[in-house]
């Protein structure tokens, strides 16, 4: 988890909701490998008073 000045300048969303499609880090199989994933926003949660972003991972497609 970050704080907001870690993901400060990352350009990518903040979602208050998760959206149907994106996994946190914990969703992901162990199976999978977090090679095929990438981060493409950020979910903020509240946690003891304090905001927290947790990575939402997708997955990459090598369109090649």
């Amino acid at each position: 988890m970050y704080e907001y000045h870690e993901i400060l300048g990352s350009e990518k969303p903040i979602y208050r909701t998760k959206p149907p499609g994106l996994k946190t880090i914990s969703e992901i199989p162990s199976g999978e490998f977090l090679i095929d994933y990438e981060i493409v926003g950020y979910l903020e949660y509240e946690e003891n008073g304090k905001k927290l972003y947790e990575p939402l991972y997708a997955i990459v497609r090598d369109e090649s």
